[in-house]
């Protein structure tokens, strides 16, 4: 059964296996620019590149993306080592800085450039079986689609790039705890009041482990200063969950979790620990209703190349519909508590102070 599991997890993971970072600096003139802001536990490789090895010491860069100008809503399209820019993603530039203090000057004049009411940080965490570059093009696709404001962060832990390297992940998901807690005083040092952190999968088990890390040091870090967290299927068990987050003593608000009955990664790692589930596709908000959260449901949304596993990012149909619902906008990623949230097609829902709402969106049927 593990075997057939594991066989099954190779033909539904969503990234490809892949170390390569090939600099691309005529991409600039062919697609849609990104400029995304990188911390990193990755080692360098034999090839100067980041790979799959674990460091000790974060490395702190800037990348600018470019994205194929015909691509479709949802989609990241990787050439791998050889990049064509009119089809793929590619890094059009990456410069690294040799101390924090210039990527904090960097950060800070980069929000300085945006709008008085959009100088917030959107932190992305990856999940399993993702490359350096690919948390790169995950980040900009996102902002890209769905308009996040602001400026935008990747945390690329060092991950296998390999739908074989669960375990290794799952490893390095735990080692890169120290790392991320790095980044995030690096943002706040930069003057920045506003983070908002979106981690998908096993990432948001590294975000729950890092805030709970954070607390243990300094009871209330959370509430002061991330203004909002949201999971994206995250694999997280349960009963973990609730422990970890029994330790944040001030809950950012709003603090969402999306979750899909579909998963189909999900229903693996499930299967592989002996559980029914895990908290990215729970059947219902029974286990969790007694937490300060909202878990928003995109059973009726579909992501086939993922398996229904990043449904957020890849499903063009949801992407539309957030992209539209300007008080989704409003109260998730802004961080208004208790105030009423409103999606197309949804039922009105009162978002929770403190106890958990569930917003389910009627949308595909497949």
């Amino acid at each position: 059964m593990r075997a057939i599991l594991l066989g099954l997890i190779m033909v539904l993971a969503a990234c490809n296996d892949r170390t390569a970072a090939p600099i691309v600096p005529a991409a600039k003139s062919v697609g849609i620019n990104r400029d995304i802001f990188i911390g990193t536990t990755r080692s360098l490789d034999d090839q100067g590149q980041f790979g799959i090895g674990r460091s000790s010491s974060l490395s702190l860069l800037q990348a600018t993306v470019s994205l194929p100008p015909k691509r479709a809503l949802g989609s990241v399209t990787d050439g791998q080592d050889r990049p064509k820019p009119e089809r793929d993603f590619a890094l059009a530039a990456l410069n690294t800085y040799p101390d924090g203090s210039g990527f904090r000057d960097a950060l800070a004049a980069d929000l300085a450039s945006k709008p008085a009411d959009q100088r917030e940080v959107t932190l992305f965490v990856h999940g399993f079986n993702n490359s350096f570059t690919n948390a790169a093009f995950r980040m900009a696709q996102l902002a890209e689609d769905l308009e996040l404001p602001g400026s935008h962060v990747s945390y690329s832990w060092p991950s296998r790039g390999n739908p074989l390297g669960y375990e290794y992940d799952r490893d390095s998901s735990l080692f890169a705890r120290d790392g991320l807690a790095e980044l995030m005083r690096e943002i706040r040092a930069a003057g920045q009041p506003d983070i908002i952190i979106v981690a998908h999968s096993m990432g948001g088990s590294l975000v729950m482990e890092t805030l709970r890390q954070l607390e243990i040091a300094e009871p209330g870090w959370a509430g002061r200063n991330v203004s909002g967290v949201i999971l994206l299927s995250p694999d997280i068990n349960i009963d973990i969950f609730r422990s970890q987050f029994a330790r944040i003593q001030k809950v950012p608000d709003p603090f969402v979790v999306m979750v899909s009955r579909k998963d189909a990664i999900l229903r693996i790692s499930s299967r592989l620990r002996g559980e029914r589930t895990q908290l990215g596709n729970i059947q219902n908000a029974q286990s969790v209703a007694d937490l300060p959260i909202t878990v928003v449901d995109v059973t009726a949304f579909s992501d086939r190349k993922s398996g229904n596993h990043f449904v957020a990012g890849g499903s063009p149909a949801l992407i539309q519909l957030l992209r539209r619902s300007s008080d989704l906008d409003r109260e998730f990623l802004r961080g208004r508590g208790g105030s009423v949230l409103t999606i197309p097609g949804a039922r009105r829902v009162q978002v929770p102070n403190r106890r958990a709402a569930v917003v389910m969106i009627p949308g595909e049927s497949r």
